[in-house]
């Protein structure tokens, strides 16, 4: 993801208040769907990799967990 959303001024809009909670979920996934980072939402970070694991597969679950942060943050 970006420093910056493409799509923040969805979210920006669209704050999280009660009775709009379908309307904002639904932006958020959209938008994290637009980012290529809507795994990160759906997807559990599985264990860390041992230490002895290809660096291919180190690199992936990096990516992973450097994701999800970013998803938490958006939400």
């Amino acid at each position: 993801m970006s420093s910056k959303i493409s799509l923040q001024n969805i979210l920006d809009a669209n704050k999280l208040i009660r009775p709009n909670f379908l309307d904002w979920h639904q932006n958020v996934r959209d938008v994290l769907k637009q980012e290529k980072m809507l795994y990160a939402l759906e997807n559990l970070i599985l264990n860390a990799p041992a230490k002895d694991a290809e660096e291919e597969v180190r690199n992936e679950h990096e990516h992973h967990v450097n994701n999800d942060e970013q998803v938490a943050c958006v939400i």
